[in-house]
């Protein structure tokens, strides 16, 4: 379990491997080599003001280069996540709820997936996230995302490397991330980047323990992001 960011008090993270196949079940489709290292993520949020108290998500992902996505609840709540592997896709998916008189808001749930290169990251069919007041009444217009990026890559230059823990870096010094919303803008340095892809802990928050991570990838060719 973990804290989360600052706007959701007590908040805690769970993430699971949501397919793990038997190895003579990747004959068909090569799942993600040993030395992959791209993270590919979709994170979906929830406005504050939507009162949400349950999520039911769901994903698949090509496992042509790839691995079977962790899904990760950033928001408080109860998960129950699980996955199956089909001859082309894996596919993950669960609900999340709010714990008692909480509600789910903020950075919710994300989708990390490792693979051999970006190019090789496709997303099947089965990809929605749905919000449900109580009651069950699904709530309309308060869910957001957007797509699968490569973690650590922050300036979009399709490489994870020193420019983009500089940019992290200098954030930190600035003080830029305070009093920031999850899918809100960051300028740095006259550069505008959003919050959520220095967040590569996937835990809710930007502080120092991103850019540890964030530069321990940079110096080893080995090292993986743990998500």
């Amino acid at each position: 379990m973990k804290k989360t960011f600052k706007k959701i008090a007590a908040t805690l993270s769970a993430a699971v491997m949501c397919a793990i196949p038997m190895a003579s079940a990747l004959s068909a489709n090569a799942a993600a080599g040993p030395n992959a290292r791209c993270t590919m993520r979709k994170i979906y949020w929830i406005d504050s003001t939507a009162y949400v108290k349950k999520i039911n998500v769901g994903f698949t992902n090509v496992r042509e280069g790839c691995s079977p996505a962790t899904i990760t609840a950033i928001a408080a709540g109860t998960p129950s996540f699980g996955g199956s592997a089909g001859d082309v896709y894996y596919n993950c998916g669960g609900t999340l709820t709010a714990n008692g008189s909480d509600y789910i808001k903020g950075a919710a749930v994300s989708f990390s997936v490792l693979c051999n290169s970006p190019s090789c990251y496709e997303e099947g069919r089965n990809v929605y996230c749905y919000a449900y007041k109580a009651g069950g009444v699904q709530s309309y217009n308060s869910v957001h995302t957007v797509p699968a990026f490569l973690v650590g890559d922050i300036n979009k230059d399709g490489y994870v490397n020193g420019s983009d823990s500089g940019i992290l870096n200098t954030g930190l010094c600035q003080n830029a991330f305070t009093n920031v919303s999850y899918d809100g803008v960051v300028t740095i340095n006259s550069n505008n980047y959003y919050y959520y892809t220095f967040d590569i802990d996937d835990n809710g928050v930007v502080d120092a323990n991103d850019l540890t991570m964030l530069r321990k990838y940079e110096s080893s060719s080995t090292y993986k992001f743990e998500r």
